[in-house]
C-alpha cells in the first residue's frame, strides 16, 4: 500500500517537473525582460556623448592606434607606455569589428550599475523590498542620474545635483561617454553577489575592475579584505560548540578566506606586474619631477585636497557617514562600507599631512566613487520605504498610484535624453570646426605630424576624430615618468609658439619643424594668424587655418 502511494507522488512528481521548469524559465526569461527594458530605459536617460570625445581622447588612442586608425600609429603618445593594456585591447578589438559597439558596452555597464544597487537594496530589505517600493525608488534614482534633468533642475534652480552620484574629487564611476572608469560598476555588482554568498564570483568582479583600471586596486584590495574578514568570522562563528575557538577551528576558519585571497591577487597580480615593470621609476629625480607635474600642474583637481575640497565635497562626506549609519543594521555591508571608508579617510588623512604625491596620484579619496552613490541609495530607499509604510501603501493596489508617476518620469527623461543626444554631434563640437577637421580626415597622409593648440581643449578631439598625428596637446598625458616629462617639454614648446609674436612665430615653428619634423600647423583667429616663407595656407574655414610646412 505504501509502495504503490509513494509510486502515485512520483509519477505526481514527474508530471509537475517540466511545469516546474517551464515556470523558472518563465520567470528568468521575465526578469531578463525586465533589466533589458530598465537598462534601454536607464542608458537612453543617461545619454552617451559620441565617438571621440572627452576621455576617449587619451584612454582609446594606444587600443585605435593598433587597430590603424588612420597614423595614430606614428603619433608619439601613442608609442609610450600604455597605462591600459587590457582596456587597450578591447577598444583594439571592437574598433576591428564595429566602433558602435562602444555604445552598446556602456548601456550594458548602465544596466549592470541599476541592477547592482537594485540587487543590493533586495538583498537587504528581502521581502520587504516589493515591487512598489523598486518602483517608488526608481523614479528619484532615475531623476538624480537622468541628464534631461540634471540640466533642468540647474536651469530651473541654478543648482547641479550630479555630486548625488559622483565622488570627491571629479571622480565617478559614470560619465558622459564609455571610457574604462566606468568598469568600476563591477565592484558595485561584486558588494551584491558577495551579499548573495557567490564568493568567487565577488573576487573575480574586482580582479576584472582592477585589470581594466588599475587605479581600483587601493578600493578592490579594502573590499577583499572586508570580504575575507566577514567570511572568517562566520566560518569562526559557524561552531559554536568549541569555546573558546581553538587553533584547529582558527585554521579551519581561515582556509576558505585564504584561498580566496589567493584567488584575488592571481587575477591581479598581471596589473602589479606591468605597473612595476613598465611604469616604475626610472630615477628618484625623473619620479619627483613627473608626479609634481601630474600632481601639481595636469591634475591638481582630482589630487590636490586644497583644490578639490569645497562645499560640495562636505556635503558628500555627510552623504556617506549617513551611509554609513543606515548600514549599520545590515553587519555584512557595513563592514564593507565601513572598511573603504576608513581606509580611504585614513590614506586620505596621511596624504594631506605629508603632501605625498604619489599618495595624491593614488587618490585613496577615490572610494567616495562607490560610497556616494551607495549612500545615496540607501539614504533614499530609507526614506521611501519608512513613507510607504507611514502611509499604509505596503499593498501592492498601491502600485497603481505609482504607475502613472512612473511613467511620467520616464517619459519626460526618455525622450530630454533622446533629443540631447541628438544635440551632442553638433553642439559639443563647432560645425565650422568640423568642417576643418573632416578636411584633414580625408587629405592626411604617412608622415604628417600635425602641430595644434595645446592648451586649448576646442582642439581636443582633433586627434582620434581626423586619425592624424599631433605634436603634443595638454588633454592626453602619459604615464612614465620620463614620458611624462617629453610630453611637458613638448607642452611647453607648443605654448610657446602659439604665444609668441608674429616674427617669432616663423623662428619657433622652424625649429619645431627641425626638430620634431612637424608638416604642419593648426590655427584659429579672425585674420590670417601666420606669414612664414615656409609655410603656406592649406585649409581655411572661416577662423580657422591650416598650414603646411614645406621643405
Amino acid at each position: 500500500m505504501s509502495a504503490a502511494i509513494l509510486s502515485a507522488e512520483q509519477q505526481m512528481m514527474d508530471s509537475r517537473l517540466p511545469q516546474i521548469k517551464l515556470n523558472q524559465a518563465f520567470r528568468v526569461a521575465l526578469g531578463v525582460g525586465v533589466w533589458l527594458l530598465v537598462t534601454a530605459i536607464f542608458a537612453v536617460a543617461y545619454t552617451q556623448s559620441p565617438l571621440y570625445e572627452g576621455n576617449q581622447n587619451t584612454k582609446f588612442l594606444h587600443g585605435l592606434a593598433q587597430a590603424g586608425r588612420g597614423y595614430l600609429s606614428e603619433d608619439w603618445l601613442a608609442n609610450t607606455v600604455d597605462p591600459l593594456p587590457v582596456f587597450s585591447f578591447l577598444v583594439y578589438i571592437t574598433a576591428l569589428i564595429n566602433e558602435n559597439l562602444f555604445y552598446l558596452y556602456y548601456a550594458i555597464i548602465l544596466g549592470i550599475y541599476v541592477f547592482s544597487v537594485m540587487g543590493i537594496l533586495a538583498a537587504l530589505y528581502r521581502k520587504k523590498w516589493t515591487l512598489t517600493r523598486q518602483v517608488a525608488f526608481f523614479i528619484p534614482f532615475l531623476i538624480i542620474h537622468a541628464r534631461w534633468s540634471i540640466v533642468r533642475i540647474e536651469k530651473l534652480y541654478d543648482y547641479n545635483i550630479e555630486f548625488l552620484q559622483n565622488g570627491v574629487a571629479g571622480q565617478y564611476l559614470l560619465g558622459i561617454e564609455f571610457q574604462n572608469s566606468v568598469f568600476g560598476v563591477f565592484l558595485l555588482l561584486s558588494i551584491y553577489t558577495f551579499l548573495k554568498r557567490m564568493y568567487y564570483l565577488a573576487a573575480l568582479l574586482i580582479g576584472a575592475t582592477c585589470l581594466m583600471h588599475s587605479a581600483y586596486l587601493f578600493s578592490g584590495a579594502l573590499m577583499m579584505l572586508a570580504y575575507l574578514l566577514l567570511i572568517f568570522w562566520d566560518n569562526l562563528q559557524a561552531d559554536k560548540a568549541l569555546k573558546p575557538p581553538d587553533a584547529r577551528k582558527i585554521v579551519s576558519a581561515a582556509r576558505q578566506p585564504f584561498l580566496l585571497g589567493l584567488f584575488t591577487t592571481a587575477l591581479v597580480l598581471p596589473v602589479i606586474w606591468h605597473n612595476q615593470v613598465y611604469l616604475s621609476s626610472t630615477s628618484a629625480e625623473a619620479s619627483a619631477a613627473a608626479l609634481d607635474i601630474l600632481v601639481h600642474q595636469r591634475i591638481p583637481h582630482h589630487a590636490v585636497p586644497s583644490v578639490f575640497w569645497n562645499t560640495t565635497a562636505n556635503l558628500q562626506l555627510g552623504i556617506m557617514l549617513m551611509g554609513l549609519v543606515l548600514a549599520y543594521r545590515w553587519r555584512r555591508l557595513f563592514i564593507i562600507l565601513f572598511t573603504l571608508f576608513i581606509g580611504g579617510a585614513s590614506l586620505s588623512l596621511v596624504q594631506i599631512l605629508t603632501n605625498n604625491d604619489s599618495l595624491a596620484l593614488m587618490a585613496p579619496w577615490r572610494v567616495s566613487v562607490l560610497l556616494v552613490p551607495l549612500s545615496v541609495a540607501l539614504i533614499m530607499a530609507f526614506i521611501i520605504s519608512g513613507l510607504i509604510d507611514l502611509l499604509g501603501m505596503s499593498h501592492p493596489k498601491f502600485l497603481l498610484l505609482l504607475l502613472p508617476l512612473a511613467l511620467y518620469v520616464i517619459i519626460n527623461n526618455v525622450s530630454g535624453g533622446i533629443n540631447l543626444n541628438s544635440l551632442y554631434g553638433t553642439s559639443r563640437r563647432d560645425r565650422r570646426l568640423m568642417q576643418m577637421m573632416d578636411i584633414v580626415k580625408e587629405n592626411k597622409k604617412s608622415g604628417e605630424v600635425y602641430l595644434i593648440p595645446p592648451l586649448d581643449n576646442y582642439f581636443d578631439d582633433f586627434r582620434l576624430y581626423t586619425g592624424a598625428p599631433i605634436f603634443i596637446n595638454w588633454k592626453s598625458h602619459p604615464y612614465k615618468d620620463i614620458e611624462v616629462l617629453e610630453w611637458y617639454k613638448r607642452n611647453q614648446l607648443a605654448t610657446q609658439f602659439y604665444n609668441a609674436n608674429t616674427i617669432e612665430k616663423c623662428e619657433r615653428l622652424r625649429q619645431l619643424a627641425d626638430v620634431y619634423h612637424i608638416s604642419h600647423v593648426v590655427l584659429k583667429g579672425k585674420e590670417p594668424p601666420l606669414a612664414c616663407d615656409f609655410a603656406s595656407e592649406t585649409i581655411h574655414v572661416e577662423n580657422f587655418y591650416v598650414y603646411k610646412i614645406n621643405p
